[in-house]
């Protein structure tokens, strides 16, 4: 598929959810997106997610995306904070959105990296 390194990490597929919502540090800037949203998350890579949202996030809004532990195989659930590179309209009114990873723990990454490596 054309494009997909342009995030700078192999993407691989995945089939999970998250619930995302905008940092509180921007709820003033950000006013579209008032309560946290549930997501799915398409594909992942060292740098970021991939997810298809039901609302539109707004291009460099501040998210904490919030996923079950289960997901990267992790003992307590996973908080990660990202920033919105873009968001596209997808099919059935949802939204592809492309996340970069701005705030990640350094054991939530290397638990990343292993799914990725795995599964790339």
């Amino acid at each position: 598929m054309a494009g997909m390194e342009s995030r700078g990490g192999v993407r691989v597929g995945i089939n999970a959810t998250a619930m995302v919502e905008v940092d509180k540090a921007m709820k003033e800037q950000v006013r579209i997106l008032r309560e946290p949203q549930k997501v799915v998350i398409a594909d992942v890579s060292t740098v970021g997610l991939g997810v298809v949202s039901p609302v539109f996030l707004p291009k460099g809004a501040i998210l904490e995306i919030k996923m079950e532990s289960a997901v990267f195989s992790f003992d307590r659930p996973i908080t990660i904070k990202g920033e919105v590179r873009y968001c596209k309209p997808a099919k059935e009114g949802s939204y592809k959105v492309g996340i970069k990873f701005i705030e990640v723990e350094s054991d939530i990454l290397s638990k990343i990296k292993e799914y990725v490596t795995k599964s790339g």
